[in-house]
C-alpha cells in the first residue's frame, strides 16, 4: 500500500528501543481507515507472553510486536492494546511500538492496558502524528512489569488540533512505573490535557513521571493543560516526577501542577466519623484516586482492569489497616 509505505519511510522517531524492535519484529500489523469511514466498535489487539524464563535465568526471551494505525481525513476508530503474561512470575521483555497517523479531522481513541508479569520488563513505544482538526485520546493503566517504560511522542501537524492524555500506575511489587511523554504544539489554537496519577504501595516500589509539552512559536491561542498526583502508601516508595512546560508562544493558557502525599487524614476521618472501618474507607479512597482515568476505558475492557486494580489493592489496604 503506497500510503503505508510513505508514512514508514518518513518515520524517524524513536531511540535504541524503537530500533531494536524494528531489527526484531517479525511483521508489521497495519491498521487502515479510509477517509470518512467510522469504525463502530474498537478494534481490539492483545498480546500474550508465553515464553518466560524463572528467576535467576540467564536467558530473557524478547517479543518485538509492531503496528501501524493509518486513519485517512474524517475517519474515527478506537483502538485497544491488552499486553499480558501467560505465567505471573516469569521473566521476559516486550518491546512494543505503536505508530499512529491521525488525518485531518479524524479521531482516534486508544486504551492501552499493562498486566505483564511482575518480573518483566515491558517497553512501550506509541508515536503519534495529528493533522489539523483531528483528535487523538489516550487512556493507560500500567500495573505489570519489573520495569515498565512507556515513551509518548506526539506532534500535532495542524490547527484546531486536540489531544488528551489519562494515565494511571500501579506500583504494588518492587516495580518501576516509568512514563515519558513528549508533546510538540506547532499551529494556532491547539488544544491539550494531560492528566497523570500514580499509586506506589511498596516500600521498593517507585514511579517515575517525565512529562513535556512545548508549545511553539506559532502556536497562539494554545489552551494546554498537565497535572500530575501520586499516592505514597508506604514510608519508603518513591516517586520522581518532571512536569515540564515550554512556552515560547505569547498568546496563550497554560497550567500545570504537581501532588505527591498519602492519604489525607482529614479525608480518612470523615469516613471514620460515620462508622466506615479504616480498611473500608482506605479502599474507597483508593478507587476513587484512579477511578478518573479508569472511567475513561471503553465498556468491553473497563470492568475487567477494575476488577484486576481491586485484586491488586486488597492486600495492601488489609496489610495497612
Amino acid at each position: 500500500m503506497k500510503r503505508v509505505s510513505e508514512f514508514v519511510s518518513n518515520s524517524d522517531c524513536g531511540d535504541l528501543f524503537w530500533s531494536i524492535n524494528g531489527i526484531g519484529a517479525p511483521d508489521l500489523t497495519v491498521v487502515y481507515v479510509p477517509a470518512g469511514c467510522k469504525v463502530e466498535n474498537p478494534v481490539c489487539l492483545r498480546y500474550i507472553s508465553v515464553e518466560g524464563r524463572d528467576e535467576g535465568s540467564n536467558e530473557l526471551p524478547v517479543s518485538n510486536p509492531r503496528v501501524l494505525v493509518l486513519v485517512e481525513r474524517g475517519g474515527e476508530i478506537g483502538i485497544i492494546e491488552e499486553f499480558l503474561g501467560k505465567d505471573g512470575q516469569k521473566r521476559y521483555w516486550a518491546n512494543s511500538v505503536l505508530e499512529v497517523m491521525v488525518g485531518e479531522g479524524g479521531k482516534v481513541r486508544h486504551s492501552y492496558i499493562q498486566r505483564q508479569s511482575l518480573n518483566a520488563a515491558h517497553i512501550k513505544w506509541t508515536s503519534v502524528t495529528q493533522e489539523a482538526a483531528s483528535t487523538y485520546e489516550l487512556v493507560e493503566v500500567s500495573s505489570g512489569g519489573k520495569l515498565s517504560r512507556h515513551n509518548v511522542h506526539i506532534q500535532q501537524l495542524g490547527p484546531e488540533t486536540v489531544t488528551e492524555l489519562s494515565s494511571l500506575h500501579l506500583s504494588v511489587s518492587d516495580q518501576t512505573q516509568d512514563l515519558h511523554s513528549r508533546l510538540v504544539m506547532d499551529h494556532p489554537r491547539g488544544y491539550s490535557r494531560q492528566l497523570h496519577k500514580c499509586i506506589v504501595a511498596h516500600s521498593q516500589g517507585q514511579a517515575v513521571f517525565d512529562g513535556n509539552i512545548k508549545v511553539n512559536r506559532y502556536a497562539q491561542q494554545t489552551d494546554a493543560g498537565q497535572l500530575t498526583r501520586s499516592l505514597l502508601l508506604e514510608p519508603r516508595a518513591t516517586v520522581n516526577i518532571k512536569p515540564n512546560l515550554q512556552i515560547i508562544a505569547d498568546d496563550v493558557k497554560c497550567s500545570h501542577g504537581a501532588a505527591i502525599s498519602d492519604l489525607e487524614e482529614s479525608q480518612l476521618f470523615y469516613f471514620l466519623a460515620r462508622g466506615i472501618n479504616l480498611e473500608t474507607a482506605r479502599k474507597a479512597l483508593l478507587f476513587s484516586f484512579g477511578a478518573e482515568v479508569v472511567e475513561r476505558l471503553p465498556n468491553p475492557v473497563r470492568k475487567e482492569v477494575e476488577s484486576h486494580i481491586r485484586e491488586l489493592l486488597d492486600p495492601t489496604l488489609k496489610g495497612s489497616s
